[in-house]
């Protein structure tokens, strides 16, 4: 309510989507945690707005709970809610503030999270975020994705969907993007050292996808795992006489993880998508900067904050250090675009 007192700050817009109980709450939890008191190495810092605040905070109490507690974690269709890995089948939207540490905000990031069922039904209220959109982050749950050769991959992370919505979205697409695939829930394949192959599959399922976003010319494509918990791994799916047993939709009923190492809440490589958007949006930023009326800057609400803040760029400069671009034992890769990261592009 306060905010309609204040001068209109830019928007940033982030599209999120990708299966229910993929974790993607759990992540926003993980990054907000880490950035509010600033990014490692500046004075930037993020800070959830209103619900959103109450709700990551709640959400961050109930993983340490489970934690302290060690239940048993089990994704099922009943989902347990204090696994942290709740699930929903409606449209989510998450409000944050962006800026430096003990100053008011300058960016507002508004991150929507579109659950699978709506990718398929409803895709014209997802294009048209798409099209607003800077970044668009599409969660992978990797244990369906990797195990029994990826047989639950196509009914879990509908990539085939994904794809022919990106189709029906370029139409419409003008300006540049950033694509995220997020493959979550790594953590049995970082610790048996497996994130090449989580690539390897990544890069096979997602192929036409990739392809065709790559032909576009203004799409940068990146894939960056991230580990959604830390120390608690997938275990296997439930089982009854031998077969598999299944939900409705097809996917596994049951889902078992377990605790590992000193069995503590600690997730890993979560800020990655957030350092990759802000690079990617800073070097938007540069090259319109070289190539655009000063005019035409200052029309731009982002730009111009740019343009009159030059020590938010510097410590995005600072902050670029840590994104990790490509490393394939760490299963990260730049797949397409990577010349739109590029400030001399």
């Amino acid at each position: 309510m306060f905010d309609s007192f204040r001068p209109q700050r830019p928007l940033v817009k982030v599209c999120m989507m990708g299966p229910k109980a993929v974790g993607k709450t759990t992540v926003l939890t993980a990054v907000f945690n880490e950035t509010q008191h600033s990014i490692i190495d500046t004075s930037l810092n993020l800070t959830a707005k209103g619900d959103t605040n109450a709700e990551l905070i709640s959400r961050l109490h109930m993983l340490n709970a489970i934690f302290a507690k060690k239940k048993e974690i089990v994704d099922n269709s009943n989902l347990v809610q204090d696994a942290g890995i709740a699930a929903s089948s409606t449209e989510s939207r998450f409000d944050f503030a962006f800026g430096h540490l003990g100053k008011d905000p300058i960016i507002d990031l508004a991150v929507k999270d579109f659950p699978g069922e709506k990718v398929v039904k409803e895709q014209e209220d997802v294009i048209r975020f798409i099209e607003d959109s800077h970044c668009i982050f599409i969660a992978i749950d990797t244990p369906h994705l990797m195990e029994r050769n990826g047989e639950f991959n196509d009914v879990k992370n509908k990539p085939a969907q994904i794809t022919n919505l990106f189709k029906k979205a370029l139409s419409v697409i003008k300006s540049e993007k950033l694509v995220i695939l997020i493959p979550l829930k790594c953590e049995k394949y970082f610790n048996e050292q497996r994130m090449q192959e989580v690539l390897a599959k990544v890069l096979e399922s997602y192929k036409e996808l990739i392809g065709v976003l790559g032909n576009t010319g203004k799409i940068c494509c990146c894939i960056s795992p991230i580990l959604t918990l830390g120390d608690v791994e997938f275990d296997s799916f439930s089982v009854v006489d031998g077969q598999v047993t299944l939900a409705p939709d097809g996917c596994p009923a049951g889902v078992k993880y377990k605790y590992v190492g000193k069995g503590k809440y600690s997730p890993l490589f979560c800020s990655q998508p957030l350092y990759a958007m802000l690079s990617f949006v800073a070097a938007q930023y540069k090259r319109s900067e070289r190539k655009m009326s000063l005019i035409e800057l200052l029309k731009n609400m982002l730009w111009k904050t740019f343009n009159s803040d030059k020590q938010l760029f510097e410590d995005i400069l600072k902050m670029e250090k840590n994104r990790i671009s490509d490393n394939e034992k760490l299963g990260y890769k730049v797949v397409c675009g990577a010349e739109l990261f590029h400030y001399n592009h």
